[in-house]
C-alpha cells in the first residue's frame, strides 16, 4: 500500500462496506452424499494421526441413521458417528443451525488443555442445557459413539458451504469475516477441524490402547503477492516514497532504475525477501501478475528486462514463483485462463500455485482454478481477520459440492496477511506480533502449516516496523512444506 493514511482509510472503508447480493446469484450447494460423508471421514482421519495404510484396511458403512468405521476385519471393533437431517436433506438449514461445544471424553494432556478445552462444532449444533455432553462414549469395550455428526461438520467448515448460502458481501465482493460463525461465536482463532483429529484419536486410542499416532511436526510457507514493482509502472509509488514512507533515498533509486541497471526498490526487496527467508534457513514463494493495468491492478510487464532476470534470479536459488490473478479473474473462468497461459509463458509451465488479488474467493474458484490446471490454490484466508476461515492449518483438497468429489487442487489455507494486522484489525506491531504468534503455536499443536503473506512493498511501510524480521525469528529453522510431496 502506497501511503499509510490513504491506505488505512481505504482498508476502513473495505472492511466496513457490505454490498448484500441477492440469494438467487449465491450457487446452492447439493445434498450432503455418502461420497461427500466418506471424504468428510477421511479427513478426520487423517488429522488423527492414522498412517494411510492402516486406514485403507477398514470398512466404512453409511446408512441413514449413522456412519460407521469398522477397525478391524472381524467388524467388532467400530467407531460410530451419527446422521444428522436437514428436513429438506440438503444443508442450507444445517448452515443456519446452531453451533455445539463438546467435552473432551477423557482429560487431554496438559498441552492441549488450554488450547484445546473442548470441540466446536458448528452446521450440527442442537440447543445445550446443563453443561456440554462429551464428544464421544463408550457404548461397550468394543464400540465408541460419538454425540455429534462430526463428518458433517467437517465437510460443511472446509468446503466453506456457510459462503454459498450467506449473501452477505463486502465492497470487493468478498465474503467477509464478520458475516462468518466462527467470528460471530468467536473461534476463528482455532483451527477446529484439526482439533477433532485429538477427539477422533482419543476413540482409537480407547479401542487400541497399543496405537500411537503418527503427528507431523510444524511446517512453514512463506509467500509475497508481487501487486507493484514500482516505476515505470507505478509512479505513484515512487512520489509516495518520500512523502509517504518518508524515504527519499527510495524515490531516488526508482528515478536512477530509468537510466541505470538498479532496480526499482519495491522489484529489489523481493531479493531481500529471498535473502531473509534463506538467513532463516526458510524459502518464500513468490506470486506474479499479468493483469492489464485497471484501478485495483498496477498492470506491470512480466517481460520487462528487470522483471525477467529477478524472475531467474530466483529460479536460480531454488525459490518458487507462483501466480497472482487480478483483480477482475474473480468469477471469470476464461480471464482467469488468459492471465495464467500468460504467466506459464514467462514463468514456465511447471506445476504452478498461487492466490487470487484481493482475496477475492468463493468455493466456485476452486473449480476455476482446477479448470486451468493449477496445482494448489492459497486464497482461503480472510482479508478483514487473521485466523482460520476453513478450520484447519492442514492442506487439503476441497470438497466440490457441483461435481460431488474431491478436487483436483490442493488448497493451502492462507492464515495471516500483514494488511489484515496493520490496516484492517490496525493492530500495533507488538499486538500484531502476539496474535500471530496465537495463531503459530495454535499450528504447531495440530502439526499444521503456517502460512503468512507479506508483500512486497511492506518491507517499506513503517507502520509495521520490524515485525517481519521478529516473526521470522520465530519461525526460523522450522520444516519447510513441500507441496509438490503433498506432505
Amino acid at each position: 500500500m502506497n501511503s499509510t493514511r490513504t491506505e488505512r482509510q481505504r482498508a476502513a472503508h473495505m472492511e466496513g462496506v457490505a454490498a448484500p447480493i441477492s440469494v438467487a446469484a449465491v450457487e446452492r450447494p447439493n445434498a450432503l452424499t455418502r461420497e461427500a460423508r466418506r471424504y468428510a471421514i477421511g479427513e478426520v482421519v487423517s488429522r488423527a494421526g492414522v498412517s494411510a495404510a492402516w486406514s485403507k484396511t477398514w470398512r466404512i458403512e453409511i446408512s441413514d441413521q449413522s456412519a460407521t468405521i469398522h477397525l478391524d476385519s472381524t467388524g467388532k471393533k467400530r467407531i460410530v458417528f451419527p446422521v444428522d437431517h436437514a428436513p429438506n436433506g440438503t444443508p442450507h438449514s444445517i448452515v443456519s443451525g446452531k453451533t455445539s461445544r463438546a467435552a473432551w471424553a477423557y482429560p487431554p494432556g496438559a498441552n492441549l488443555r488450554d488450547s484445546v478445552p473442548d470441540f466446536v462444532l458448528p452446521f450440527v449444533g442442537r440447543s445445550q442445557t446443563g453443561g456440554i455432553s462429551p464428544v464421544f462414549a463408550a457404548s461397550d469395550r468394543e464400540t465408541i459413539r460419538f454425540n455429534f455428526d462430526l463428518p458433517a461438520a467437517t465437510l460443511f467448515t472446509l468446503a466453506r458451504v456457510e459462503e454459498t448460502v450467506i449473501s452477505e458481501r463486502d465492497s470487493h465482493g468478498r465474503f467477509p469475516a464478520s458475516a462468518s460463525i466462527a467470528v460471530k461465536e468467536d473461534f476463528l482463532h482455532r483451527p477446529i477441524v484439526d482439533e477433532y483429529g485429538f477427539a477422533l484419536e482419543q476413540a482409537l486410542q480407547c479401542l487400541m490402547p497399543q496405537w500411537s499416532a503418527e503427528r507431523k511436526p510444524l511446517r512453514v510457507k512463506l509467500s509475497h503477492d508481487v501487486d507493484v514493482i514500482g516505476i515505470p509502472f507505478s509512479l505513484r509509488s515512487t512520489v509516495g516514497h518520500t512523502f509517504q514512507r518518508r524515504s527519499p533515498r527510495a524515490t531516488i533509486q526508482d528515478f536512477l532504475s530509468l537510466v541505470t541497471k538498479r532496480k526499482p526498490v519495491y522489484l529489489e526487496s523481493l531479493s531481500q525477501f529471498a535473502k531473509l527467508s534463506t538467513d532463516h534457513a526458510l524459502d518464500s514463494a513468490f506470486y506474479w501478475k499479468a493483469s492489464a493495468a485497471g484501478k485495483n491492478d498496477s498492470g506491470y510487464d512480466l517481460g520487462n528486462a528487470k522483471v525477467t532476470s529477478t524472475l531467474c534470479w530466483l529460479k536460480e536459488r531454488g525459490f518458487e514463483s507462483g501466480v497472482h490473478p487480478g483483480y477482475e479473474t474473480f468469477h471469470s473462468q476464461q480471464k482467469l485462463r488468459d492471465e495464467v497461459d500468460k504467466l506459464r509463458q514467462c514463468i514456465g509451465n511447471d506445476e504452478l500455485g498461487g492466490r487470487q488479488h484481493y482475496l477475492r474467493w468463493l468455493p466456485e474458484t476452486w473449480r476455476h482454478w482446477e479448470a486451468c490446471g493449477l496445482a494448489y490454490d492459497s486464497s482461503v484466508g480472510f482479508a478483514d481477520r487473521i485466523g482460520f476461515r476453513a478450520g484447519t492449518c492442514l492442506p487439503y483438497r476441497p470438497w466440490l459440492w457441483e461435481e460431488n468429489r474431491e478436487a483436483n487442487l490442493l488448497e493451502i489455507p492462507l492464515l495471516v496477511m500483514d494488511r489484515t494486522l496493520a490496516y484492517y484489525m490496525k493492530l500495533s506491531p507488538q499486538e500484531s506480533f502476539l496474535r500471530v504468534l496465537n495463531c503459530l503455536e495454535r499450528c504447531r499443536a495440530v502439526g499444521g502449516v503456517f502460512t503468512m503473506l507479506w508483500h512486497n512493498e511492506a518491507l517499506l511501510d513503517p507502520v509495521y516496523g520490524d515485525l517481519y524480521s521478529r516473526l521470522l525469528k520465530c519461525l526460523s529453522g522450522a520444516a519447510r512444506f513441500d507441496w509438490r510431496a503433498k506432505n
